[in-house]
């Protein structure tokens, strides 16, 4: 089954159903929030068959930056990654395939945006994801502050 992506804009006819697609995931938080730390941010839509089925927010962002700590230089440039701040996919349409391409796609907005790395925050719950990222060859590292695990690949 294949899925298409598409970029979804606050402005967009979409978004409304994006929050309720968000909303049933427990998404919607995130997608309502303002990111200062952000350097620019995107919204996928996986739909299937003209139906919104899942979604992903990306965030550009200098690595470190959410944590309030100081930038890392590489040959006198800031480093950046993209953050994965919002995913997920309606649970009767899981394990089709449009996790990965949201995931991939992400990916390649991730390399069009110069970042070093991609890296997302899974509660210990998301067993679902962790297959998800564990296949894509995402590296793993547990939280110290919460009941999660954060994943991530260089670019």
């Amino acid at each position: 089954m294949s899925a298409s992506v598409r970029e979804i804009n606050s402005a967009s006819s979409e978004y409304g159903r994006l929050l309720d697609v968000a909303t049933k995931l427990d998404q919607a938080k995130y997608l309502t929030r303002d990111y200062p730390m952000a350097n620019s941010q995107c919204i996928l839509g996986a739909y299937f068959q003209e139906t919104l089925v899942g979604l992903l927010l990306l965030l550009r962002q200098d690595i470190g930056a959410d944590r309030g700590l100081p930038p890392i230089l590489r040959a006198g440039r800031v480093l950046e990654e993209a953050f994965v701040e919002a995913f997920g996919v309606l649970p009767e349409c899981r394990r089709r395939g449009f996790g990965h391409e949201l995931q991939t796609a992400a990916m390649t907005i991730c390399t069009g945006w110069d970042c070093y790395q991609i890296r997302s925050r899974s509660p210990v719950l998301s067993t679902e994801n962790y297959q998800l990222k564990i296949k894509m060859g995402y590296s793993i590292c547990p939280s110290e502050e919460n009941d999660s695990y954060y994943f991530t690949e260089l670019v």
